[in-house]
């Protein structure tokens, strides 16, 4: 019996069977003793707890990535070389980059947390023939408990008996509609959101009671399956680290190549090779943009702010930029695509008089209450009385004309609900049920019999309002249940957001795939996909879970851009659904709110959980979580990720661009034996000081008018691409080449001393990146000069930093540590010459091109 007692599928076996295979009792339950004994077996009914993430752990990935490695290098390098205050500069930078990680990224590992908190903590259960409270850890298959509405399911079982019983469980299938539960055997191939006749942990009973035996508890239990589940998934690499990542190989092969190229070209040239040897050194640590990790950093800090305005909240800093680099949307229907509110979108009366009986019918029949927001009842019949009121009928004036006298609740046999009234009865059902059960119809004539063709005719109607994807209801009255008259019928379904579908236009100019993926029945979600725009081409799909269930991955990959809506899923179709697209090469965003969607939350690249009408499990395991749970603020978030990672991309060519005309002008000076052109500590003032704040304030940069209106960029595409790197090629010799310029020119022409010429050759540099910062953007100011100020934080950044240069000329400290000196007002007519040269070239290059 042991190997059996933990059940896995137990839809399909009679009550007798179940009884027998867990040794149980539907009448006494299981002995007191022969309860302790199997809990000693199978353990107590909960979720295994995952080991908590210490808060040192999460400060200490803050140093990992090759740049912190490359950075510390340089650090250890000048401690070598004796360049102390370098070292303690880069080291700074290194700590305050970790620390502004750590705290924007630091939380509590909480997804297990939150799916045990879902366990309820008591509940009543037959033991030794008596019912009694017991503790839920201490459930055990064959186990009988009793519950009735409000309560919620403390373990996975099947129903013995039911009384008028719904439960809500959308958290585990994502059906946004109660599901009425009967005692009944099921089909084995019946899948899990249609089994009726079972309970599933952590759902809720909201109408009616039961009794259940149970069959799987602790981790055999669904929830169980989708905690294992959770852990075993390995969160992906984000795209941004991986680019980084490749982007400081790329500056270790140049920082390389900068090393031997200068002790080849000085040894060449008769020089003693030590000496050129900490030449190149100093040189290849004047080559690494110490400031990079703290932009890159802030400007991710600086955009989940603005996510945030944007009713997104981020968890993790890199996914900000993740989400702009985002191809497709798996998204869930129910509260972000549609409404999450039942709503009757279409009605179809048999008369103009049978419309009036229609709408109250609609509220007599229905114990649904609506006062102002609050509404309390069946989601259906809120649905019903919203439209009655919605079209003047004021339900509580109704009920009142029209007392109660008694009722037959809805029953699964019947298919209808009946209220007596003082003179009549009203019916809603199941239309097909109606049609047979009505022996009149209220037509333009008055009342008639309902003739066979008629009948047809009506079935038809009943038959197009379903395949839009609605639910749909029959209304009757009568004097009595044998002389009732068909008056009409409604269909209810869960409309879209208004937004919707502007927003998935959106996706599509973007180049975004989205694929709706829900629990749902395939024919509702086929509907909402078409009137949203999801499908607008025939060549789109429409799958179930069952299918996805028999694809490999890699055909899931080969069909992802054909696929837009998948429909009846489980968990682990969601989380296949994911990885087959990211085998594809897609950047996954995953939205959903439910628990069955949080194993896919953590597998995709960036996982969204629904603020509002989300389980705090689907929370935990995502990165990002929409206060407002509205698809249109995905597409937001997508733009601004795209922006984000726009300027990113313009801070690291700014900051490069601005170290190659550094160690440019460095090796030139050397080249043409000319005196330093520019000392260590006034690279590392440039790097860390005056090139940190332009590049800083170019992450409030705003978005380019194509910002929406390109594809993604590739899962492989670096930060620097081929033009990219080209461009910095470029711009750093036309910097290096204005700046070599002028200190040739100070140096042969006006005669200055070589202390001299290096600060003029120093403000210069400092001047002309700072000059250099507005020839990143696509565009040339010249040609829009409105350009220039459309970033206020930047003009302004740079203006600072001119200042700051200009006031360390008379601060001590760091005339002493600097080498400078207060410049007279032609020096700095001719620092600002030089500063300027190479911008003019740029702006002049770029308006001959066009740009």
């Amino acid at each position: 019996m042991e190997e059996s007692v933990q059940l896995k599928d137990f839809h399909d076996l009679t009550e007798e069977e179940l009884l027998s295979k867990l040794n149980s009792s539907g009448e006494y339950g299981l002995s007191q003793q022969e309860a302790e004994r199997r809990l000693q077996i199978y353990g107590p009914n909960e979720l295994a707890e995952e080991e908590k993430v210490p808060w040192w752990k999460f400060f200490i990935r803050q140093f990992k990535g090759p740049m912190v490695y490359v950075l510390a290098a340089a650090a250890l390098i000048s401690l070598v070389m004796g360049e102390k205050l370098d070292a303690g500069a880069i080291l700074i930078v290194i700590l305050i980059n970790a620390t502004i990680g750590f705290f924007t990224e630091y939380r509590a590992e909480k997804a297990l947390q939150a799916l045990k908190s879902m366990v309820v903590r008591q509940v009543k259960v037959l033991r030794d023939g008596e019912v009694r409270l017991v503790a839920s850890e201490e459930l055990v298959p064959g186990d009988i408990v009793l519950l009735e509405a409000g309560d919620v399911v403390p373990a996975d079982g099947r129903l013995l008996e039911a009384y008028l019983m719904a439960v809500d469980e959308s958290p585990l299938t994502g059906e946004s509609v109660p599901v009425d539960k009967f005692v009944k055997t099921l089909p084995k191939d019946t899948l899990l959101p249609d089994r009726t006749n079972c309970l599933y942990a952590g759902t809720a009973v909201v109408r009616g009671s039961g009794k259940a035996l149970i069959c799987a508890t602790g981790l055999n239990t669904e929830l169980g399956r989708i905690s294992k589940m959770l852990q075993t998934v390995e969160k992906q690499e984000v795209p941004l680290e991986a680019r980084l990542a490749k982007f400081t190989h790329f500056l270790i092969k140049l920082v390389l190549a900068i090393v031997v190229a200068t002790v080849a070209l000085g040894v060449l040239e008769g020089n003693k090779l030590l000496p050129m040897l900490q030449t190149g050194i100093a040189l290849a640590v004047a080559a690494i943009p110490e400031g990079l990790p703290f932009v890159a950093t802030m400007t991710l800090a600086l955009g989940v702010h603005r996510m945030a305005k944007l009713n997104a909240l981020v968890r993790n800093l890199a996914s900000v930029e993740t989400l702009g680099s985002t191809s497709v949307i798996c998204t869930d229907k129910t509260g972000t695509i549609t409404v999450n509110k039942m709503t009757v979108r279409e009605h179809v009366p048999a008369s103009d008089e049978a419309r009036e009986l229609m709408f109250k019918v609609a509220v007599l029949c229905n114990n649904a209450t609506i006062n102002g927001e609050n509404s309390i009842g069946d989601p259906m019949e809120i649905a019903l009385l919203k439209w009655a009121s919605d079209n003047g009928y004021n339900p509580t004036q109704i009920r009142e004309q029209y007392h109660r006298l008694k009722e037959d609740p809805f029953d699964s046999t019947t298919m209808r609900m009946a209220t007596y009234h003082e003179e009549w009865v009203a019916v809603k059902g199941a239309p097909e049920r109606l049609l047979d059960d009505c022996k009149f119809i209220y037509d333009e004539g008055g009342l008639r019999p309902l003739s066979l063709d008629i009948r047809n005719r009506w079935q038809e109607n009943v038959e197009r309002l379903a395949s839009m994807g609605m639910r749909t209801l029959a209304f009757a009255f009568g004097k009595s249940l044998d002389e009732l008259a068909f008056l009409g019928v409604v269909g209810i379904m869960d409309p879209p957001r208004e937004e919707v579908r502007e927003a998935v236009a959106s996706c599509r100019e973007a180049g975004i795939h989205v694929i709706m993926i829900t629990g749902d029945h395939v024919t509702t979600a086929v509907a909402i996909a078409k009137e949203v725009g999801i499908i607008n081409q025939d060549k789109f799909e429409a799958l179930e879970g069952r299918q996805i269930a028999e694809m490999s991955e890699e055909e899931i990959a080969k069909r992802a851009r054909e696929v837009a809506v998948v429909a009846r899923v489980f968990p682990e179709h969601k989380f296949k659904i994911v990885k087959g697209l990211q085998k594809a090469g897609e950047v996954v965003a995953m939205t959903g709110d439910g628990v069955n969607d949080a194993v896919a939350l953590k597998q995709a690249d960036v996982g969204i959980a629904m603020g509002i009408q989300g389980t705090e499990v689907s929370k935990e395991a995502a990165d990002i979580i929409l206060e407002d749970d509205r698809f249109a603020t995905i597409v937001n978030a997508i733009a601004e990720g795209r922006r984000i990672f726009d300027n990113i991309r313009k801070a690291v060519m700014y900051l490069l661009c601005c170290n190659l005309s550094e160690v440019l002008v460095v090796f030139g000076g050397i080249l043409l034996r000319l005196p330093a052109i520019l000392l260590p500590l006034q690279i590392l003032w440039i790097n860390l000081v005056t090139d940190v704040i332009p590049a800083l304030a170019l992450s409030l940069d705003p978005a380019e008018a194509d910002t929406m209106k390109r594809p993604p960029k590739r899962k492989d595409e670096d930060i620097l691409t081929k033009a990219h790197q080209v461009k910095v090629g470029i711009f750093g010799t036309v910097m290096f080449l204005g700046v070599l310029g002028i200190t040739v020119y100070v140096l042969k022409c006006l005669g200055f001393s070589p202390l001299k010429a290096t600060e003029i050759s120093f403000h210069s540099l400092v001047l002309a990146q700072l000059f250099f910062v507005f020839n990143v953007r696509e565009a040339s100011f010249l040609r829009r000069p409105s350009d220039l100020l459309n970033n206020p934080f930047l003009f302004f950044g740079v203006l600072a930093s001119i200042l700051l240069q200009v006031s360390i000329t008379y601060i001590p400290i760091f005339q002493k540590v600097l080498r400078i000196v207060p410049l007279s007002l032609n020096e700095w007519g001719i620092v600002l010459i030089g500063a300027l040269i190479p911008t003019t070239i740029l702006q002049l290059y770029k308006l001959i091109r066009g740009e």
